[in-house]
């Protein structure tokens, strides 16, 4: 078989393992150039949010400097509903520290991997509980003193674009800058989109998904385009 090693430091060598010989030899390094001597430990974390739900997430503080008051990134993740983000060696992640910045990845209620409460969790609607849980995890990083509250960005992209786009426009007052790649700007002219992809009962349960239980609810509200004005 072949074996794969990697930590949140190290992208990974890769062996074959002979069962018969009880021998193991090495394939080759992924991102060989790479020193994981010089690269930051990415830390599992948990707080409380305000309605008292335990969020967790990961950590990551740039080598070789104090963790107090640094700027930082907070990087939601796509979906939103299943996937999460996991403990182990990310580019981007790996980046962003090497640049001076501490990053915060939440894994917001709605996130796979910790049962179907949880992901049930974040079926409220978006917008709203799954980005109070990214405004909570900013607050909970500037309480514990590793973040500077005049110095955080939010960044992401699919889900992740929308949750940046809408962390900016929703509180323009928390945050210094967002960068979206592909993130979502109008809801309603993306579930249009999507109808063209499920069927009518897939469709009805997309939208409950988004809009939550108030099926008079205006998505309007939460579309960074319909709302830019507040930026």
């Amino acid at each position: 078989m072949v074996v794969r090693a990697a930590s949140d430091r190290d992208p990974g060598t890769f062996y074959l393992y002979d069962a018969a010989k009880q021998e193991l030899s090495e394939l080759g390094r992924a991102r060989k150039d790479i020193d994981p001597k010089v690269l930051s430990e990415m830390r599992p974390v948990r707080f409380k949010a305000r309605d008292g739900w335990e969020i967790p997430g990961y950590l990551t503080i740039p080598i070789g400097r104090p963790t107090t008051k640094m700027p930082m990134l907070v990087v939601p993740h796509g979906g939103p509903y299943g996937p999460r983000d996991v403990w182990g060696y990310s580019d981007d992640v790996q980046f962003f520290a090497s640049r001076g910045y501490a990053v915060l990845q939440i894994n917001y209620r709605g996130s796979g991997g910790y049962g179907l409460e949880f992901q049930l969790g974040g079926y409220k609607g978006y917008g709203r509980k799954m980005q109070d849980d990214l405004d909570d995890a900013m607050d909970w990083a500037v309480a514990q003193g590793i973040a500077d509250a005049k110095r955080v960005c939010v960044v992401g992209s699919s889900y992740g674009g929308y949750a940046a786009l809408w962390a900016v426009t929703r509180n323009p007052e928390r945050y210094r800058c967002a960068a979206s790649f592909a993130g979502v700007t109008d809801w309603k002219k993306q579930l249009a989109y999507d109808a063209g992809f499920f069927t009518r009962e897939g469709g009805k349960k997309w939208k409950a998904r988004v809009r939550g239980t108030d099926d008079k609810f205006d998505l309007d509200l939460v579309s960074p385009v319909q709302q830019v004005s507040r930026l």
